[in-house]
C-alpha cells in the first residue's frame, strides 16, 4: 500500500477520535450538573445526540467538500459508504436528540408528550426552524436508502441532497443560541466555532471558488465531440494554458456543461488524456438522456471543472512490478493516462479489456500505439464466450502484483471477491465505482 495513503486515513481517523473526545469533554463540562435533576439525565442525553448531530453533519459536509487530503487519499466508494453511514448517524442523532428532549422535560411535571413538543417548539427561541430542518434530513434520509435511491434519477437525488444545506442553516441556529452547553463556556463555543467556520470555508472553496477560478483562469470550452465505439463519446476541451491545468493520471472531475438544459447538473467523469496535454478530453457512454446530449455538443459551448478528483492514480502500485488494468466497457478510460505513468516507472502493465462486440473496443488506435511502447493487451468480448474470471487473472498473478478495477459496478464487485479469494491482499486491489 501506498505509505503516504495510509498515513493520511490514519490521521484522518486520529482527527475525528480527538475531535469526538473533546465533544464529549465539552458536553460533559455543560451537563454534568444537570444528572441530579429530575429527567435531568434525559436532558442531559438529548444534549449529547444534538451535540452528536451536528458533529455527523458537519463531517457529512466535510465529506464532499472535495479537499484534496480526503479526495486524493480514499477512494470513491470509501467515501461514499462513509458518507452515507454518517448520515444515518446523522438520522439517528437528531431523532434521539428530539425524543430525549421531549421526554425530559415532560418528565418533571407530568406533561403529555405531544404538548410539550408543541410548547418546546412555540417558546423556545429557533426550536421551530430547527424542527423544519430536522424534517428536511429527515426525508433526504429517506431518499438515500437503497430501494428509494435506485429508482431515483441522478439529478433527482443530487437536488434532494442540496435542500440539505438549507436544513443545516435551520438547525444552527437553534444549537449556538440556547444549546445549554454552550452558554458560559467560551471555550467550547469557540471550538464549534472553529469548526463550522473550518468546514464551510473549505466547502466554499474547493466547491465553489476552485471551480470558478479554474473557468476563469483556463477557459474550457467544449471543441468537437469525437465517437470512440458504438455509443462511446469523446469530448475535447480546450482553453487557455491547458498544458499547465495539473491532475494526476486517472483522476476525474465533475464537469458542467455551461448549456441550456444542461448547466444546472454536473457528472463525474475521467480525464482520458494525459496531464500536460495541450487539450483535456473526457468520455461517455451514452445510457441515458444527459449522455446523448452531450454527444450533440456543439463547438464553443462552455465548461466549469469541479476537480480534479480521486485516488485511482498510479501511485496506487507502490512498490508492485507487474500491475494489471481490468477495464469493463467504458472503464478504460482513465486507463489512458495512467498506463504511460506506469510505464515510465518501469513496471510491467498488462491491460485486460472486457466489451460485450469488437464495435464496443474503445480507443483502438491509442491502445495499439501503447502495444509498441511495451503493453500488453488482452481483449474479452462477450459475443465471442470470453470473459474475465478467476483463471484469467490467476495467469496475471505474481507476488508483486497490483490489480486495477474499473467497470460496471457489479463487474468491480464480483473480481474484487475473486481476487480476493486468489489470495490478493485487499491494499493491492484497487478499485474505482462511480456508484451513489
Amino acid at each position: 500500500m501506498d505509505p503516504d495513503r495510509r498515513r493520511v486515513q490514519r490521521w484522518f481517523y486520529w482527527g475525528l477520535a480527538l475531535s469526538l473526545l473533546l465533544l464529549l469533554a465539552g458536553w460533559w463540562a455543560g451537563s454534568a450538573h444537570t444528572l441530579a435533576i429530575p429527567g435531568g439525565r434525559l436532558i442531559a442525553l438529548s444534549r449529547l445526540f444534538g451535540l452528536l448531530a451536528t458533529y455527523t453533519i458537519l463531517l457529512e459536509i466535510l465529506l464532499v467538500s472535495r479537499i484534496p487530503f480526503i479526495e486524493e487519499h480514499f477512494d470513491l466508494h470509501e467515501t461514499v459508504d462513509l458518507h452515507r453511514w454518517n448520515g444515518y448517524g446523522i438520522l439517528v442523532s437528531i431523532v434521539a436528540h428530539t425524543v430525549f428532549v421531549v421526554l425530559g422535560y415532560a418528565a418533571p411535571g407530568h406533561t403529555g408528550l405531544w404538548h410539550m413538543f408543541v410548547l418546546i417548539n412555540t417558546q423556545y427561541e429557533d426550536v421551530l426552524i430547527a424542527t423544519i430542518g430536522t424534517l428536511i434530513f429527515l426525508a433526504a434520509t429517506a431518499l438515500s436508502i437503497n430501494i428509494a435511491r435506485k429508482k431515483l434519477p441522478h439529478e433527482w437525488w443530487w437536488l434532494s441532497h442540496l435542500t440539505l444545506y438549507g436544513a443545516i442553516i435551520l438547525v444552527t441556529p437553534h444549537q449556538l443560541k440556547t444549546g445549554g452547553d454552550f452558554i458560559g463556556h467560551f471555550w467550547y463555543t469557540a471550538y464549534w466555532y472553529m469548526w463550522y467556520i473550518g468546514v464551510f470555508g473549505l466547502l466554499a472553496y474547493y466547491r465553489f471558488v476552485r471551480p470558478l477560478w479554474y473557468m476563469l483562469r483556463y477557459q474550457f470550452r467544449v471543441e468537437r465531440v469525437v465517437q470512440e465505439a458504438k455509443d462511446i463519446y469523446s469530448v475535447y476541451v480546450s482553453g487557455r494554458d491547458l498544458d499547465m491545468f495539473a491532475f494526476r493520471p486517472g483522476q476525474y472531475a465533475t464537469w458542467w456543461i455551461l448549456s441550456p438544459g444542461m448547466w444546472w447538473q454536473g457528472h463525474p467523469f475521467s480525464f482520458s488524456s494525459p496531464p500536460g496535454a495541450q487539450q483535456l478530453r473526457f468520455t461517455v457512454k451514452v445510457v441515458g438522456d444527459y449522455s446523448r446530449q452531450l454527444r450533440q455538443l456543439r463547438p464553443g459551448v462552455r465548461i466549469a471543472i469541479d476537480g480534479p478528483r480521486g485516488s485511482f492514480t498510479a501511485s496506487r502500485a507502490y512498490g508492485a512490478n507487474n500491475v494489471v488494468l481490468v477495464a469493463g466497457g467504458i472503464g478504460v478510460a482513465p486507463y489512458l493516462s495512467t498506463i504511460r505513468s506506469l510505464m515510465a516507472a518501469g513496471k510491467q502493465v498488462t491491460l485486460l479489456y472486457a466489451a460485450r462486440a469488437k464495435q464496443d473496443v474503445s480507443f483502438v488506435r491509442e491502445l495499439s500505439a501503447l502495444q509498441r511502447q511495451g503493453l500488453r493487451v488482452e481483449v474479452y468480448l462477450q459475443d465471442d464466450g470470453r470473459i474475465i474470471d478467476g483463471d484469467v487473472l490467476l495467469n496475471h498473478l505474481s507476488e508483486l502484483t497490483v490489480v486495477y478495477l474499473c467497470g460496471p459496478d457489479g463487474m468491480s464487485r464480483a473480481l474484487t471477491r475473486t481476487l480476493r479469494g486468489l489470495g490478493l491482499p485487499k491494499w493491492a486491489i484497487v478499485t474505482e465505482r462511480f456508484a451513489y
